[in-house]
């Protein structure tokens, strides 16, 4: 008889010993002790302490997208820039000052949050001559691209952004996406002209409208703040902030 075909000792018949629980196990997190297979009260403890730290690894991981999204918001919002009409617009171009993760020096950012559960279907008219633009919900997840390549082409035009439970009639003349979340991050792209910013400052200014569609009849009036040498942070915690940031976003 082979020792695999060996009857283990205590049992009628051959048990692998790839499949039984020894009495004691050493791990990383420390020793595991089992009788009869069955954990001991303190084994059981430190295991789900494991488990609730690899959750919250788990949890930042995937969550990153959703808090640096968050920090976005929270960032616009120290600029004043908290309502679907009120943008932030880097008039002067990007320094140091204002803390993104991403942004360059030689784009004329124009930035600003949809809140679909507040205002319902909400337009976004982009002017002609805008550059690369981009709609992400909160999750980060990508929407519709405007501007250069978008539907629009670059020519400028409609966009309607519908929440993720409409199930209304969608109006004609828009180009028209639907985002799987209420909180939505528009970020838009300005050409220099000759080096300069100032003609991306101003199609932004004088071109950009974002409104409700409840509201298109008497639209309020656009508020423009210049980002250009302001002091605001965009970037997510990386302490136990972070947590709280993604309970708003899930929330």
């Amino acid at each position: 008889m082979s020792s695999e075909n060996k009857i283990t000792t205590g049992y009628n018949t051959a048990i692998p010993a790839k499949i039984m629980t020894p009495d004691l196990v050493e791990t990383r997190v420390g020793t595991l002790e089992f009788f009869d297979g069955i954990p001991t009260r303190e084994t059981a403890a430190l295991v789900y302490d494991n488990l609730d730290f690899l959750r919250g690894v788990e949890a930042f991981l995937n969550g990153v997208p959703a808090a640096s999204v968050e920090g976005l918001r929270l960032g616009a919002a120290e600029l004043g820039a908290k309502e679907c009409h009120q943008a932030i617009v880097f008039d002067d171009l990007m320094d140091s000052n204002p803390l993104w993760l991403t942004g360059n020096t030689d784009t004329v950012y124009c930035t600003f949050f949809l809140d679909l559960k507040k205002d319902g279907p909400t337009v976004v008219e982009i002017p002609a001559g805008a550059g690369p633009g981009t709609v992400d919900d909160a999750y980060f997840r990508f929407v519709i691209d405007m501007g250069a390549p978008g539907p629009d082409r670059g020519k400028g035009g409609k966009y309607l952004l519908l929440p993720p439970d409409y199930e209304g009639d969608v109006p004609e003349g828009y180009f028209t996406a639907k985002s799987p979340s209420w909180v939505n991050w528009v970020a838009l792209r300005g050409f220099l002209v000759d080096g300069k910013p100032d003609a991306a400052s101003k199609m932004w200014r004088e071109g950009l409208r974002v409104y409700p569609l409840a509201k298109a009849a008497n639209p309020p009036a656009m508020e423009f703040f210049n980002g250009s040498r302001s002091v605001a942070n965009t970037i997510h915690a990386n302490n136990f902030e972070f947590y709280e940031e993604l309970h708003t976003v899930i929330d």
